[in-house]
């Protein structure tokens, strides 16, 4: 497959994989969890845990959250809102994934208790930082992420600080990284087409950054999307300013196709169309 080289058809090939990629590529994906369910604020939940763990191999994180789920039953949504980390921690002690322990597991779904009885749901939570006029997710998501931080982890860890573990499946943007699961949720939730829910109307597509992981950075460098070398916020921006250059009210679409390109193992010959 040749790599186009002028804007025109760049486009056509981007548009090209975004049909190609379509839900007959749902295993590859941590989509694949909050698919199962149908209720929106099942949905917003699930989707968030899923996010959350998605780090390393599909194949890798697919059995712990699918143990998570089954502790939570039909409407997580409604069990974490009855959630005590007192009583239903032991339910939990079998997970364990990677950086992450059932102690990690329980304090997260505790912080979510806390977020819905205070705001509602994550949507709300979101929207208390959200302004049409920025310019990107990045000040929302901050605060975001700034509020679930402030909210009490004692009952799990008898302390007042977030460990090492729990400040991994919830990074901080402030710290300058790519961030791509928190992305990836908002993606989720923001956009809405064949692929993502679009449960959150409020925040514009445009307004998203692409979720960066290694498959979409080393795919972006070979397209010639960005120029950039090291996997971060910055690249991750100047990804997505130039995917405006192909749809400026929804440069993220490419980014589930750009994904899948990468970790499926397409190769991406170097010869360069005229």
């Amino acid at each position: 497959m040749k790599i186009p080289r002028d804007k025109g058809a760049l486009k056509s090939y981007l548009d090209l994989l975004y049909t190609t990629y379509d839900l007959s590529y749902l295993p590859t994906s941590a989509l694949k969890f909050p698919r199962r369910y149908h209720r929106p604020e099942d949905i917003e939940i699930v989707g968030f845990i899923a996010s959350c763990f998605a780090y390393g191999r599909v194949e890798g994180f697919t059995p712990p959250i699918d143990a998570l789920l089954a502790v939570l039953g039909p409407h997580p949504y409604r069990f974490i809102l009855h959630f005590d980390p007192r009583r239903d921690r032991a339910r939990l002690h079998a997970f364990s994934y990677r950086f992450n322990t059932a102690q990690d597991a329980a304090c997260l779904l505790w912080l979510l208790r806390q977020a819905l009885e205070r705001h509602g749901s994550l949507r709300a939570l979101y929207l208390s930082g959200h302004s049409d006029r920025q310019e990107d997710t990045g000040a929302a998501l901050t605060t975001f992420v700034d509020q679930l931080w402030q909210l009490d982890p004692r009952p799990v860890y008898r302390r007042g600080h977030l460990p090492y573990g729990m400040r991994h499946l919830l990074p901080s943007p402030r710290r300058g990284g790519a961030c791509k699961r928190l992305h990836l949720f908002l993606r989720w939730m923001v956009r809405r087409d064949h692929i993502d829910f679009g449960l959150w109307p409020e925040p514009k597509p445009a307004q998203l950054i692409i979720p960066l992981d290694t498959h979409v950075a080393r795919v972006s460098r070979q397209l010639g999307l960005t120029r950039r070398k090291s996997p971060g916020l910055a690249m991750a921006l100047d990804i997505t300013r130039t995917l405006k250059r192909f749809d400026a009210a929804d440069p993220i679409k490419y980014d589930f196709a750009l994904c899948r390109l990468g970790m499926l193992g397409n190769k991406l010959e170097s010869r360069v169309e005229s």
